[in-house]
């Protein structure tokens, strides 16, 4: 036997008395589990493993391997490595994985590279209030070539989004404590306005940031497409972002009018509990040519356009013809009814504080990229010189200096380079702006996280257009390296050491089948679900960070905390293809 088998043998010997197989979530003929996989020697040129399940296991969605061959009558499952990851660091190397069982969750044996590492069974869960499950403990990030494990972040990201559905859940829905809920959505306005993501914790349905999250989602797509599809997760995160324009669509009834909002802010947060048991009203807010909203319907524009793009590019034309449609028209609603969506929707708390023209000429940018249409070009030029655009932000609110680079990449002006280059030099180390001791961009104190990935997905995008690539790089590692766990502990919901377990959400909060009330709120018991990958809003300026799901600030999690940080996750898994 060859020396390095000795060592194999010898060093996974030792693993078998540990658990390297820990169930997390068993609901009855599907469950999802951990694998924790000992290296003891840096693996170069691929690998592959076996699971040995004591009954038969079906349907199997696993991230950081691929399934080769299916034995046993479907208790034995081989696996190897999806070739990004043929090379494994000496340490523990782990994945996640969900299957279809009858009954409760199987045993497993497990062998990596033809060698068994144990055969214990499954490890112990906690039941935690209301059904929901967890292992004891944090484990640690898994760092790959010093980087934290990007593609279960990524994933896990995608798992939010999908955890933030309304409506009647599709047949593949992969969060088993979710419920379809809000089916009469729209019905005070002749309308099916089911679908769409709640915006936060709470349940009310907000366009506004909605159409930013989905332009910048769709924007980490374009750009980082490559990595996503290496990840196995181009195909989920199309459906996430489709399940949103499809919503759009159905907001959008005709040229003119747009639903801007469902829900009473007030109504919605004194309710805590599951959005399934809500019974309070639920009106759709519109905005007509009477009554505009610039902000929003140019925003959307931009979204619908974003993702018309990554829909031709991925081999659906003929959607991407129907998103582009709606754009043209929402942007010309927008650019010629004009006025601020906050004047007709009087409870919206996302107002548009910096007004409408940042919205027009971004809106324009995406339609040229979209398009490469001349008119929206010099429409967005013009604007951006018109309205004063270059003195930069980026935001649910803010889009100047997502303008500056949508308009470089189209034009490869150097006022536009220039405007980026300023905007950002005040993000960087030692520029002006606050950092913290352990070194996070801190600008706001609601969702601190959040505008530090913000800024980053800015970055990398630039450094992807041959901008300062090593400084921005290495800046936006350090951003999202700090919400992974430098910060000593993680910032992300599921993932890494000691994540949030109280985040600011209801659903997430209450128990599948129990009653969920304010009193579950007051309590300091984690929440009866875990929502994985939700960033939340983060620390304050001193890196002091209260995982209190009455805290706002620091616990609350949104759709648009994640976009940002989701694209910052694909470039960092492409730069890690290089």
């Amino acid at each position: 036997m060859k020396c390095s088998a000795l060592i194999l043998l010898a060093l996974l010997g030792a693993a078998r008395a540990q658990s390297y197989y820990q169930v997390i979530g068993d609901w009855g003929n599907r469950f999802q589990a951990n694998v924790f996989i000992p290296v003891p020697q840096d693996i170069h040129g691929g690998w592959s493993m076996t699971f040995l399940f004591d009954k038969p296991v079906y349907d199997m969605e696993i991230w950081r391997a691929q399934v080769v061959n299916i034995r046993e009558g479907n208790k034995a499952w081989d696996l190897s490595d999806l070739g990004w990851n043929s090379h494994l660091a000496a340490g523990t190397y782990d994945m996640t994985f969900v299957a279809n069982t009858d009954g409760s969750a199987p045993g497993m044996r497990l062998f990596f590279n033809g060698v068994e590492v144990g055969s214990g069974g499954t490890a112990t869960t906690t039941q935690r209030p209301g059904g929901g499950t967890t292992t004891s403990g944090g484990n640690p990030a898994v760092v790959i070539d010093g980087r934290y494990d990007y593609v279960e972040a990524l994933h896990k990201s995608i798992l939010f989004y999908e955890a933030q559905r309304a409506g009647n859940l599709p047949s593949n829905n992969r969060i088993p404590w979710r419920r379809n809920c809000c089916q009469g959505d729209g019905s005070d306005v002749g309308l099916d306005l089911s679908g769409g993501w709640f915006d936060a914790g709470d349940h009310l349905k907000l366009h506004f940031p909605l159409a930013y999250t989905i332009t910048v989602l769709s924007w980490g797509m374009i750009e980082f497409k490559s990595a996503y599809e290496a990840a196995g997760e181009m195909g989920f995160a199309m459906d996430s972002i489709k399940w949103v324009t499809d919503y759009f669509i159905k907001c959008h009834p005709s040229k003119f009018e747009f639903v801007a909002q469902v829900g009473d802010t007030e109504p919605d947060h004194q309710f805590w509990g599951k959005p399934q048991d809500m019974t309070m009203r639920r009106p759709a807010k519109k905005v007509t040519a009477n009554q505009p909203g610039s902000d929003v319907t140019a925003e959307t524009a931009a979204a619908m356009a974003a993702a018309s793009i990554v829909f031709r590019e991925n081999g659906d034309p003929g959607y991407a013809d129907t998103l582009l449609s709606h754009a043209k028209d929402l942007y010309e609603f927008a650019d010629t009814y004009r006025g601020e969506y906050q004047n007709v929707v009087h409870d919206t708390p996302y107002p548009s504080f910096g007004g409408m023209n940042d919205e027009l000429v971004w809106g324009a940018a995406w339609l040229h990229r979209a398009t490469q249409d001349g008119s929206y070009l010099s429409k967005a030029e013009s604007y951006y010189d018109q309205y004063g655009i270059s003195s930069g932000g980026f935001s649910w609110d803010e889009k100047q200096s997502g303008t500056m680079l949508v308009l470089y990449k189209a034009t490869n002006k150097d006022k536009y380079k220039n405007d980026i280059v300023g905007y950002l030099s005040r993000k960087m180390p030692g520029g002006g702006d606050t950092y913290t001791p352990k070194g996070m961009l801190w600008l706001n104190e609601w969702g601190s996280c959040r505008h530090s990935a913000n800024h980053a997905f800015l970055a990398l995008v630039a450094a992807d257009m041959g901008i300062n690539v090593d400084q921005y790089r290495g800046f936006a590692a350090q951003q999202i390296n700090y919400m992974l766990g430098d910060a000593g502990r993680s910032m992300v919901v599921g993932f890494g050491n000691n994540p949030p377990v109280r985040p600011h959400h209801r659903a997430a909060t209450c128990p599948v089948d129990g009653h969920c009330d304010w009193n579950t709120y007051n309590s300091w018991d984690a929440n009866a679900n875990v929502l994985q990958g939700a960033l939340v809003g983060g620390p304050d300026a001193h890196d002091n960070y209260s995982d209190d799901r009455s805290n706002f600030h620091t616990n609350e999690v949104a759709v648009d905390y994640n976009a940002g940080f989701q694209g910052c996750l694909a470039a960092l898994i492409k730069l890690g293809m290089k």
